[in-house]
């Protein structure tokens, strides 16, 4: 069995730098415009605190936007399992950025076709050169495990806590 990676975010570590979209322009379309990069920085200000978060797709086991692409231009890439768009059959409809949970995919003014993280074939570049550590490329199935014993951690905390109030 062949064991799947996937990029994962430290949020305590990301500053906003755009160096992931800088990269991931540079290397998709020879460019350096975060507009078309297929990794977002998303800013959010909550009393008067500034957080950034790279936004990047999540390679869902179950995809939605496979599943509801109606010209069947999405599909998963049999060496790296990454979810890819084929830009030939896209019809720039939209549907997968609309049912992506994530916010992942987007259309590009350019083409008119839908883009998303293609991990860059298994070797993605806004991990490499994140100057903050904040992308990793890890096994799909440790960032599973990661993601439950954090769950469990919150849950836990969250149980200690109403304990004490009562």
């Amino acid at each position: 069995m062949h064991v799947y990676s996937v990029i994962t975010v430290d949020v305590e570590k990301c500053t906003g730098c755009r160096t992931c979209e800088i990269v991931c322009s540079l290397k998709n379309y020879g460019e350096c415009n975060p507009s078309r990069a297929r990794i977002s920085i998303v800013r959010d200000e909550r009393d008067g605190l500034i957080s950034t978060i790279p936004v990047v797709c999540q390679q869902c086991a179950e995809p939605l936007c496979l599943d509801l692409c109606p010209a069947q231009a999405i599909s998963r890439d049999p060496q790296t399992n990454a979810v890819v768009v084929d830009e030939e059959k896209c019809i720039g409809c939209r549907t997968c950025v609309q049912v992506c949970p994530y916010g992942a995919p987007f259309v590009d003014p350019r083409t008119g076709t839908s883009q998303k993280c293609d991990l860059c074939g298994g070797d993605p570049t806004c991990v490499k050169w994140c100057p903050n550590d904040a992308l990793h490329f890890v096994p799909a199935d440790e960032e599973g495990l990661r993601r439950r014993r954090t769950g469990a951690t919150k849950y836990l905390e969250l149980l200690q806590t109403q304990g004490e109030q009562r």
